[in-house]
């Protein structure tokens, strides 16, 4: 008899271990990375519609020519401070919120690129499957404002996740917390 209450005692044990040993799969870090760091997210920029170098940096990108903004290309000594830089419709899409004090002093807010959540590499876990560090990727695509720069923001960019399984399921740590812990 008391062999038996072992034997039971050892299997419910077992199911109990067994049930909160769930290895951390691709589809469970996808969506808690996804939603830990807000993909999709946005890459914004600050055009300064009173700064001649901004004026320039649209005419030499060349959105003045297909539409997107009209560039004042003289100013006379009353006007300086006043808007060098105005957005046709065909910009409205790109526009983001932009703080009522940053209208105040002529800064519109407008969405370069967009970055999105790509796939999930690899998934390294320690031996008793209580940590793991995942490693993925995301995808930048550029909008038309991004010729305001020399460079192609159009880039596959790897990251890492650090994870800890808690009794309330997987959850991301900083790296610099993760680093304390013995993986």
């Amino acid at each position: 008899m008391k062999k038996l209450q072992q034997i039971l005692t050892m299997t419910i044990l077992l199911i109990t271990v067994g049930c909160n040993t769930e290895e951390l799969d691709k589809a469970t870090a996808a969506e808690l990375i996804k939603k830990e760091y807000h993909y999709p997210k946005v890459v914004d920029y600050d055009i300064f519609c009173s700064d001649p170098e901004h004026a320039r940096k649209l005419l030499k990108g060349g959105l003045e020519d297909k539409g997107f903004v009209i560039v004042q290309r003289t100013q006379k000594l009353r006007d300086i401070g006043k808007p060098l830089i105005t957005f046709t419709e065909k910009a409205q899409p790109y526009f983001l919120p932009t703080s009522h004090e940053d209208k105040e002093h002529n800064i519109q807010k407008v969405k370069i690129a967009d970055e999105v959540f790509e796939s999930i590499k690899d998934i390294t876990s320690n031996s008793p499957g209580e940590k793991a560090i995942v490693s993925y990727t995301t995808i930048r695509t550029n909008t038309i404002f991004n010729s305001l720069f020399n460079k192609d923001l159009t880039t596959v960019k790897e990251h890492k996740a650090y994870f800890i399984r808690t009794k309330n399921g997987w959850q991301i740590m900083r790296k610099s917390d993760f680093e304390g812990i013995n993986f």
